[in-house]
């Protein structure tokens, strides 16, 4: 995986182990569950605490987040040098007409949760509401950013990670995790945003973007001038979803373009991809089948493979004459992460069940399987239907697109 990828499974699987829905990871040998660790920049998995010890790849007792932060300040939860930088960020806010308050390590009690949180500061603006700024001077554990994203999710309250400094030369995963959360935007309150901060009596943070392959000039931007997800994160651009729904788009635009001249009743879709399969002909129908499901469930009824009048009607017959009929259960888990849901409790349903349950003419048809290659072929081009991890991605995001809801 590319690293947004797997830091989206490790913040994933933390966020899971702290009461949100997100995804599990599990040991291949003892069944344990585990989560994806750093070493020397490499992703790796490792036990949680209290798994078996008897597992071959058991690697020993972790020490517990709060024992290794006290570490880090020598005993105490938090530094001096923290808590200077948290009430300068509050005399920053405080210079804002709209700040009707701040608040600097005080205790704010929940309304959603059964336990409050000790916000590093939390600011009252006026119209906008509250808002927590979380100041990373060391390294915060990805157990503690996940604790404190789903608080100030649930709570309703814009989380906002300041760094003391941003090298985009070295990232380390601890600040890497905390950028992840903000759609690749890097926030720092250095030398430069405490000037503006002051020219403009506002608060403006210096911002590094994501480009992919390392980071963009710094930019200084305003504290009212960031976009705000149903996450609660801000960022300036997103930097890991828009590019992802790009690469997606450069997937299928081929494909598209092929389908305009094709005609279904021979093979000619011009795809090198599909050299390898045994039926090409059938291949062609499928791609052109789902492309004509994913149109309809986005409002742009299309039937790119059959002459019927629309996607039922083609899904039907060509269950019927067989030609489809290794792939039903790839069509209707499909059909089962769009709008067009509704299909499988009529006609299509029932034809689709009976060619699966290998009823009738089709006892000797065998389905496909997830790791055959024409499912791996469509999981790619409609990864919000069919790739179960981009899709939870994008629906975290807010981002998977009405056609897959």
């Amino acid at each position: 995986m590319p690293r947004d990828g797997w830091e989206t499974l490790r913040a994933g699987i933390t966020d899971h182990r702290h009461g949100k829905l997100g995804m599990v990871a599990r040991c291949i040998a003892c069944n344990g569950e585990v989560y994806i660790t750093t070493a020397q920049g490499r992703p790796l998995f490792a036990h949680y605490q209290g798994s078996d010890t008897r597992c071959p790849w058991y690697s020993g007792k972790n020490m517990h987040p709060n024992d290794a932060r006290a570490a880090q300040y020598h005993g105490q939860q938090e530094s001096e040098a923290h808590r200077r930088m948290c009430e300068l960020i509050a005399e920053l806010c405080g210079l804002d007409e709209r700040c009707e308050g701040t608040k600097v390590d005080e205790y704010r009690a929940p309304t959603e949760n059964e336990y409050g949180r000790y916000p590093d500061v939390l600011v009252n603006w006026r119209v906008f509401g509250q808002f927590a700024v979380e100041y990373q001077m060391s390294h915060t554990f990805q157990t503690e950013v996940s604790q404190r994203c789903i608080h100030y999710e649930r709570e309703g309250i814009p989380l906002l990670w300041v760094l003391s400094s941003f090298d985009p030369a070295r990232v380390p995963q601890a600040v890497s995790d905390v950028v992840h959360r903000h759609r690749g935007n890097a926030f720092v309150l250095d030398q430069a945003a405490v000037a503006e901060s002051r020219r403009l009596q506002t608060l403006v943070l210096t911002c590094f973007m994501s480009n992919g392959e390392g980071y963009d000039e710094p930019i200084l931007i305003r504290f009212d001038a960031l976009k705000f997800p149903d996450s609660r994160r801000p960022f300036v651009e997103d930097r890991l979803i828009m590019p992802l729904l790009d690469q997606i788009a450069a997937r299928r635009l081929p494909y598209f373009e092929a389908l305009k001249d094709w005609d279904h009743h021979s093979n000619r879709l011009p795809i090198d991809e599909l050299t390898s399969f045994k039926n090409r002909l059938h291949v062609d129908r499928l791609i052109a089948a789902a492309f004509s499901i994913m149109e309809t469930a986005a409002g742009r009824p299309q039937n790119f493979a059959s002459d019927h009048e629309n996607i039922k009607g083609m899904i039907n017959t060509y269950q019927n004459t067989g030609s489809l009929a290794p792939y039903a259960k790839l069509l209707m888990t499909l059909i089962e992460n769009t709008s067009q849901r509704a299909l499988l409790e009529d006609t299509v349903g029932s034809n689709l069940r009976r060619t699966i349950s290998g009823q009738g003419k089709f006892a000797d048809v065998e389905q496909v399987s997830e790791i055959s290659p024409e499912w791996q072929l469509l999981r790619r081009l409609l990864p919000e239907a069919l790739d179960p991890f981009e899709r939870q991605r994008l629906k975290e995001a807010g981002a998977l697109p009405e056609w897959a809801i």
